[in-house]
């Protein structure tokens, strides 16, 4: 069998998954806040010899790729976009989780929440509790939530330190892989939102452009697997 085929069928493993996760970018271009995620390949050097010098592609992961998306104005007092590289800290029960997903409500428990019912922790990383018969709150540039006329609490914003690396658990939740995430102060746009980073156009390419590629390798294996055949129906002594 001709070793070509090992270089073809790991390429077309790595656009499966490129594939897969072009299609997560493409299912979440409309979820605010969201950050694609960008599929890491790497060139492992096999058989290395002075006759063979055969590469191969592997798959290394995926990464969260942290550049903003577009910011739109909304005039909504509790809608805050994050600067780039900084998030909201938020409780689960898995522990604290980070989002750039700033379109905030109160919750019928009092509860400061994202859009997808995840509460929002204070500086001191506890629940960020309102009072139900204060009135309506909103947020201050610089992360202080005010109700009632007077600053209540603030939000934990957090940026990613050297090494901190985030995966996503599911929408645009994210949960941090090495270093912890710094807590920060810095300035919030409110009155705005931020739309995905993921674009249902930029997604559809990266989706024909990987399918494409994918089809170029399995047409490779169909041709190594022919040659084989006739290898071993014309050749005398190659079934032996």
């Amino acid at each position: 069998m001709s070793r070509g085929v090992y270089v073809a069928l790991s390429g077309a493993v790595a656009q499966e998954h490129a594939l897969e996760t072009t299609a997560t970018n493409l299912a979440n271009a409309a979820t605010p806040g969201y950050q694609r995620l960008r599929p890491m390949f790497r060139e492992v050097l096999a058989g290395a010899s002075k006759k063979e010098n055969l590469r191969y592609a592997e798959v290394g992961g995926t990464a969260v790729d942290g550049s903003r998306g577009t910011v739109r104005a909304t005039g909504r007092s509790l809608d805050v976009a994050l600067p780039e590289g900084h998030y909201l800290a938020v409780t689960t029960p898995r522990g604290e989780r980070y989002t750039r997903a700033g379109a905030l409500s109160t919750g019928a428990d009092g509860m400061l929440k994202t859009v997808s019912g995840t509460p929002l922790v204070r500086e001191d990383g506890k629940p960020l509790q309102l009072s139900l018969a204060a009135g309506e709150a909103s947020i201050n540039p610089d992360g202080s939530v005010v109700q009632g006329g007077e600053i209540v609490a603030r939000l934990k914003v957090v940026r990613a330190g050297e090494g901190t690396m985030f995966a996503h658990e599911g929408g645009a939740l994210l949960a941090s892989r090495g270093p912890v995430p710094v807590p920060t102060t810095t300035t919030l746009d409110v009155g705005a939102l931020e739309d995905s980073n993921s674009t249902a156009v930029s997604a559809m390419t990266d989706l024909v452009a990987a399918s494409r590629t994918f089809e170029a390798f399995q047409r490779m294996l169909d041709t190594f697997s022919e040659c084989d055949r006739k290898v071993l129906t014309t050749t005398p002594g190659a079934t032996e």
